[in-house]
């Protein structure tokens, strides 16, 4: 662990013990496997995997070969950065599933870069991925400074038809090599709590899709015309929270919630919004209170796609699947819950976002 100004950044516990056994500086949480990941024809999932330090991994299906390596890919995020002319190194565990190379080997790129136009980066490299699990590095002097906020290390693998499998990995400042021969620090590796699996879904949602948001952060966006909104513990639904929708009941009022995307969606990839809710009150006919799910985007005047659904009083897990129709980049897509009316009250839990499937579905 190198004396840098970096250092002065605080780390959790756990991070803190693995940092002071790695050569150099740790710079990123190889904790995280949930990776912003993105492509056309194209979808992740994770998985407990007890043969590599960490204990889980994520797969990569890029079911269709595009004519750019960087149309597909994961992008690892910095906890501290990179000042120009540090030297940077990635060390991951991969291996290949199946790849429609000559080699049966699979490809990928190594980049590392700024998270936003025009994406400058440096240190680019490409490595060939055998069928076993192993170790693999790439290092390079930073020609920019990298941010916390924005810097990234980009896995680029969308030129080759393939399915990919990636580990822990660590990104470290100060050191051209992560660990020596014959393998990496396992014993250190060992010691960072294994990210969100698939098991950590609710039972209904397993295996749908690669999860894309964070379903315990409720710092929604909501507003409210003629209505109000509160939060509340709900013992009696996943994660213990919901958010209490209610229109006034004078006259007619909407509350709106907004949830951002925080990754980027391509053109024609299928999305599943999940999310747990149930009518409190309604002066329905019916009792049942209506909510509105849409697909949005930033500037857009009205939704991409939407759908109304009558709720239950008892929790239900609404679902709405909906195609991306055009590309939209990171910041820019949001999910919208809409509530309206006169004298309707709404529960909402959590929200779950699923990227499950590409184009060709």
């Amino acid at each position: 662990m190198s004396g840098t100004q970096t250092q002065a950044q605080s780390l959790p516990d756990e991070l803190e013990a693995l940092d002071a056994q790695l050569p150099g500086t740790l710079v990123n949480d190889p904790s995280r496997i949930d990776w912003e990941s993105y492509g056309p024809e194209f979808h992740a999932e994770s998985f407990l995997e007890d043969t590599i330090p960490g204990g889980a991994a994520r797969r990569f299906h890029i079911n269709k070969a595009s004519e750019f390596i960087y149309t597909a890919g994961a992008n690892i995020p910095l906890i501290r950065p990179v000042k120009r002319g540090d030297q940077v190194t990635i060390g991951f565990y991969a291996r290949t599933v199946e790849a429609a190379t000559d080699n049966g080997k699979g490809v990928l790129r190594v980049r590392f870069q700024k998270d936003s136009p025009p994406y400058p980066g440096f240190g680019e490299q490409t490595l060939e991925i055998g069928s076993d699990w192993d170790w693999y590095e790439v290092t390079a002097e930073a020609e920019q400074t990298l941010q916390r906020k924005t810097g990234i290390v980009a896995i680029q693998f969308g030129r080759t038809k393939q399915i990919l499998e990636i580990g822990q990995a660590i990104v470290v400042t100060g050191a051209r090599s992560i660990v020596g021969e014959p393998g990496p620090v396992t014993a250190a590796a060992q010691t960072v709590p294994t990210a969100p699996n698939d098991s950590e879904l609710p039972g209904p949602l397993r295996k749908s899709g690669a999860l894309i948001n964070d379903p315990t952060d409720r710092d929604w966006s909501i507003s409210a015309e003629g209505g109000a909104f509160e939060e509340r513990d709900e013992a009696g639904i996943w994660l213990g929270k919901a958010t209490r929708i209610v229109t006034s009941s004078d006259h007619p009022g909407q509350v709106l919630v907004v949830i951002d995307i925080p990754t980027v969606l391509a053109e024609g990839e299928e999305l599943l919004v999940a999310l747990a809710a149930k009518t409190v009150a309604s002066s329905r006919a019916d009792g049942k209170a209506v909510l509105g799910v849409s697909l949005a985007a930033a500037g857009d005047t009205a939704p991409l796609s939407s759908t109304a659904i009558a709720l239950g009083d008892n929790w239900q897990l609404v679902r709405f699947v909906t195609k991306v129709p055009r590309k939209l980049e990171k910041g820019s897509a949001a999910v919208g819950l809409l509530v309206e009316g006169v004298g309707e009250a709404v529960d909402i839990g959590p929200v779950y976002i699923l990227r499950t499937s590409s184009e060709s579905g």
